[in-house]
């Protein structure tokens, strides 16, 4: 079956996961001739099973400008056999294989960077048409690094049949993810040499369960898979959206299916707390071709709080208009800003709850780079650590936003700010 995923399965990869493309489906549990019924466990493995984004499937907060490719693997083999991931470099700002658990959790990573042997500078983003080989191994002492991505043996898989979870994952892609058969080849390697591609593997019964068995995974609840789940600072979960606004480091790292490589600011938010959100901050230099890039890949993303915690929409760097002064200014309202605002914001729509989440990606920062997420990542006020870095926020009036438009956006967000006041909204629940 070669059609979309169902709209549920992006609960799973979490996202933070968690951008449209063409991929297998995943059968409604006990539902067609594809659902299977094999207990057997996993012993080769399964190649790519479905693709998602967050307009295939938008649940956990995807970042809109992402694609994530699933494939399943045994959550054990034999000592000395290997599954080998061989393919190139595409078309895109980023790209990583990382292993789960069936039940999520991370387990080891590998990034384009790292394969090619760039991983002192990780921001710089990597040529298209590189060719790699990347060995999986299976070890419960050994590190993944480079061309070797390691899975745990002994971190065993309950749902039979026994498998763990490869994800590919690829930001603002414009080649190979377009469709199955551009994915990289997942070839089982036997200890004495023998061959077996995934793909045509004699586990295809197992696979099919695997498929079916993945709407119970989501069934547990689409909460743990989103970014309220957990994390130092404010209980978002819990709490209630307050005015001034401030932006939190996410400090967890135990969420279902997050990316290695990212690391996140959020907040929660109202829409009855002003008009508008306003965010101004200094726009880290990215990979877009530029010299000397900060990180690989930032972005500012409108998401609604409350489950399925969709996402809105997102800003990608390489759309942010930025001032003379290198500043990204951005309002977020239900409906369009006075007019005018388009000569130096930009605009991200609010969604249909009341309450949001807006994120605030950045992806594979240069250790040099000491006022990033990662770096301040234990930082108890990253608002003073990350210096012009942190992604400032406040609420504000249309009028009071009409009348400074003029002046520019930096005398907009000193006026809304210093006109915003104070508030706080309870929280009623889902």
């Amino acid at each position: 079956m070669k059609s979309r995923i169902t709209a549920p399965l992006a609960a799973l990869l979490g996202s933070a996961a968690l951008a449209a493309c063409g991929g297998p489906s995943i059968p409604v549990a006990g539902g067609g001739a594809d659902g299977g019924s094999s207990t057997a466990d996993l012993v080769y493995g399964c190649s790519w099973l479905f693709e998602s984004s967050a307009q295939t499937a938008n649940v956990a907060y995807p970042d809109t400008n992402a694609v994530y490719w699933v494939a399943a693997l045994p959550d054990k083999i034999p000592s000395g056999d290997q599954i080998e991931i061989a393919g190139s470099t595409p078309t895109a700002r980023y790209s990583s294989f990382q292993i789960y658990t069936e039940n999520g959790e991370a387990e080891s990573g590998v990034n384009d960077a790292g394969i090619v042997g760039q991983g002192a500078t990780p921001a710089q983003a990597v040529a298209p048409g590189r060719a790699y080989k990347v060995n999986i191994i299976y070890s419960a002492t050994a590190s993944s690094s480079g061309t070797t991505l390691v899975a745990n043996p002994n971190r065993a898989s309950s749902r039979a049949p026994a498998h763990k979870y490869l994800l590919y994952r690829l930001y603002l892609p414009t080649s190979g993810a377009a469709d199955a058969g551009s994915l990289p080849a997942l070839t089982y390697v036997a200890r004495e040499g023998g061959r077996i591609a995934l793909a045509s593997t004699p586990d295809q019964p197992s696979c099919n369960t695997i498929r079916t068995n993945i709407q119970d995974v989501v069934g547990a609840g689409s909460s743990s898979g989103g970014s309220s789940s957990g994390s130092g600072g404010l209980d978002l979960l819990n709490g209630p959206a307050l005015k001034p606004p401030r932006m939190t480091i996410y400090r967890t790292t135990i969420g279902r299916f997050q990316n290695l490589d990212v690391r996140y600011m959020r907040e929660k938010t109202n829409d009855t707390l002003g008009d508008l959100l306003l965010f101004r901050a200094r726009a880290p230099a990215s990979a877009i071709g530029g010299a000397a890039p900060q990180v690989r890949y930032w972005s500012l993303c409108s998401d609604e709080f409350h489950a399925p915690h969709r996402a809105v929409s997102c800003l990608a760097d390489q759309d942010a208009r930025l001032g003379a002064d290198g500043y990204y200014n951005v309002v977020m309202a239900p409906s369009a800003p006075p007019a005018g605002y388009e000569a130096e914001f930009n605009y991200l729509p609010w969604g249909a709850d009341a309450f949001g989440e807006p994120i605030y990606r950045q992806l594979l920062a240069d250790p040099a780079f000491s006022q990033s997420i990662d770096s301040n990542a234990l930082s108890p006020l990253p608002s003073v650590t990350m210096g012009a870095y942190f992604p400032d926020n406040t609420y504000c009036s249309s009028s009071v936003f009409a009348a400074n438009l003029s002046a520019g956006a930096a005398a907009v967000f000193a006026a809304c700010k210093a006109a915003q006041g104070i508030g706080a909204v309870v929280d009623p629940g889902p």
